[in-house]
């Protein structure tokens, strides 16, 4: 359940100064809320903050809680991100965030919602009414493998090994083994094109993630109306009957769209955006078209084509592009939401603004497992 305390102050948690917030997720609202989940770090609350009529969902949390984790707590910190959205999800659309993502302060995540609010905005109206759906289908290996065995030519050869001596018999069993291996395989597509077909009418998108295991035939995300609910639940039992009863197969959901559009934010280290300054030669403003007179004045003495003989200039010029890159994207950050590349806005490379400066995109997670 979801408590309320809207026209309240802006939550501050009582933590220790090494706190820093987890972040899991955009919602659009003014609501200042406590979710009743356990999140990341179980004696810290899940809340909002609240910048306009957007929202970061957070709680506070120790760093060291996600460094270095081993897999199973790394599975459990996963689960409590996806529970928390899971919960928001059945009051308000969300825009995941990035599993592992922490901001330093609130004033931070304000200005997270400030600088990204065009891009939020935009995502969180694509996916109004949309859910996740992920279907999982499984097989029995070892009953594959015995009507594998079965089959004309595997079954040949398999008589044919049993009849001569283990020690003449050693390419034979190779081929044996490649030849199972290749029917289990074109099996596997075959079954899994099937299931595809029937659901790919359904959605909206389709994500076709690896297999995690030879038990696993089909791993599959699908992006559905809300409404197709019932008819994802009817296709389902015809797949069921279409395999006779002989495979599992696995719904779960209603989720977040993890899989279709996840938020990543980056806060760059003042240290490495210093430096990449330095290496340019720029004052802490400049503006995108200064940064790039510097690459291209730098880049036409450094390349390796004018310097063949020195001994890192292939090096250097690569430090000096990663250094490039690095100062467009911030610059690219700092520029209005409602920038249309016609006018040249100062980017300001002092410690303060770079610390409050984050890289935000919208990102599909093809292939995630």
């Amino acid at each position: 359940m979801t408590s309320q305390r809207s026209g309240s102050p802006d939550l501050t948690l009582s933590t220790p100064t090494e706190t820093r917030h987890y972040v899991y997720g955009i919602i659009p609202t003014d609501d200042r809320a406590i979710f009743d989940v356990e999140g990341i770090d179980p004696a810290n609350e899940v809340h909002t903050v609240v910048a306009g009529d957007l929202a970061v969902v957070t709680s506070g949390v120790s760093p060291e809680r996600l460094q270095s984790l081993d897999r199973a707590a790394a599975v459990r910190a996963l689960s409590a991100h996806q529970r928390v959205l899971e919960t928001v999800m059945r009051d308000y659309p969300v825009l995941p965030v990035k599993f592992g993502t922490m901001l330093p302060d609130e004033d931070v995540l304000r200005a997270l919602l400030g600088q990204g609010e065009g891009l939020m905005r935009e995502t969180l109206a694509a996916y109004v009414g949309k859910e996740q759906r992920e279907v999982v289908v499984l097989w029995d290996m070892g009953q594959v493998i015995q009507e594998i065995a079965a089959e004309g030519p595997i079954s040949a050869l398999r008589d044919q090994i049993a009849a001569q001596p283990a020690e003449e018999t050693v390419d034979a069993r190779v081929a044996l083994g490649q030849m199972v291996h290749a029917a289990i395989q074109r099996r596997r597509a075959q079954i899994g094109d099937q299931v595809i077909a029937q659901l790919r009418d359904l959605a909206d998108d389709v994500i076709i993630n690896p297999t995690m295991d030879d038990s696993m035939v089909v791993n599959v995300a699908l992006l559905l109306d809300q409404s197709r609910q019932d008819d994802l639940d009817q296709r389902l039992d015809e797949l069921d009957a279409l395999f006779g009863g002989k495979l599992q197969i696995r719904c779960v959901g209603p989720l977040p769209p993890y899989s279709f559009a996840t938020l990543t934010v980056q806060a760059l280290p003042f240290d490495a955006v210093d430096a990449a300054r330095r290496q340019l030669g720029l004052a802490e403003e400049a503006s995108a078209a200064a940064i790039k007179r510097a690459y291209r004045q730098l880049a036409s003495q450094a390349h390796p084509d004018l310097n063949p003989s020195a001994e890192h200039a292939v090096a250097d010029m690569e430090a000096l592009t990663i250094a490039y890159d690095l100062l467009g994207a911030l610059a690219k950050a700092q520029s209005p939401a409602d920038d249309d590349g016609s006018h040249d806005w100062p980017c300001r490379l002092d410690r303060t603004t770079v610390e409050r400066t984050l890289l935000l995109s919208v990102v599909r997670q093809e292939g995630a497992a």
